[in-house]
């Protein structure tokens, strides 16, 4: 199978994952509800992005993150309000914070999704692409928790508080995906390691719905469910949002291709260490 179909089933499977998270969060609000399916039209928007990028260079690729990145930060400045009621110029740090947000979550869902189909099939490629978007994602999470903490001080005079259920979800996610990457410089055997870490990339990815639905499920404590903006900047707003969100995820895929390509020359390398040593050379 190409790498071009590999990528396309799995973008077309995370987003049928994300279909059945409707259907649980309609249930759960005991009615229809159009914010998810905007939601999952978004994600699947950028799936069906990233497979058309897969046609293209990876140098391409990046450029083209780091330009749209450039796009975004020109508009954020020139167009989106610069104050907040609260957080005043602080809340800037958002246009960071929720594209690295959306994005490790969605890594960490196509990674178990990945997982899944590398348990059928056993294919050592698929554990490849699974660990580099597990690898990209925390990096995205890392940053999402660094934004986190500077918006956390500006909003309420520190840069942690322990009993908001979306800041400790998120944390807990960062530990499990860190102990994922331990775990597999732990296990020398490729076949191993590929399935263990499958395993676990599937069971880590329930921290996904854990951090989306913390604040319904635990209640909202500090952590805000919007910002408070109206009319024309509350329009201007929304569209550095997922302007914003769309760069960064174009970005942090081209930077989950080149660490694919990365791992993928690393396990070359190690086959033929392999089979140097089977001929005693």
């Amino acid at each position: 199978m190409t790498t071009t179909n590999t990528s396309r089933r799995n973008w077309t499977l995370a987003a049928a994952l994300l279909w059945v998270l409707l259907a649980v969060y309609s249930s759960y609000k005991g009615g229809w509800s159009w914010t998810p399916v905007l939601w999952i039209a978004g994600f699947t928007a950028f799936g069906v992005g990233c497979w058309l990028l897969e046609k293209v260079a990876v140098v391409a690729h990046v450029i083209l993150g780091w330009a749209l990145v450039i796009v975004t930060l020109y508009y954020v400045t020139h167009h989106v309000p610069l104050y907040e009621k609260e957080l005043r110029e602080n809340y800037l740090i958002f246009y960071f914070h929720f594209p690295s947000a959306i994005t490790c979550l969605t890594l960490f869902v196509t990674a178990g999704v990945i997982g899944i189909r590398q348990l059928r099939s056993g294919a050592p490629e698929l554990d490849l692409r699974s660990a580099s978007a597990i690898e990209v994602g925390v990096l995205a999470c890392t940053v999402t928790l660094t934004t986190g903490m500077v918006w956390a001080d500006a909003a309420w005079g520190r840069p942690w508080v322990w009993n908001d259920p979306r800041l400790m979800t998120v944390a807990i996610m960062w530990f499990t995906y860190m102990a994922y990457l331990m775990f597999r410089l732990a296990i020398d055997n490729p076949s191993t390691r590929a399935r263990f870490c499958s395993i676990l990339g599937i069971i880590f990815a329930i921290n996904v719905p854990m951090v989306w639905f913390a604040i319904r499920l635990f209640g909202k404590q500090s952590h805000p469910m919007s910002l408070d903006f109206v009319g024309q900047d509350a329009v201007d707003m929304s569209i550095g949002k997922w302007l914003a969100a769309g760069s960064f995820f174009i970005l942090y895929h081209s930077i989950w291709r080149l660490r694919y390509l990365l791992n993928r020359a690393e396990a070359q390398l190690e086959r033929l260490d392999e089979a140097f040593a089977r001929l005693k050379i």
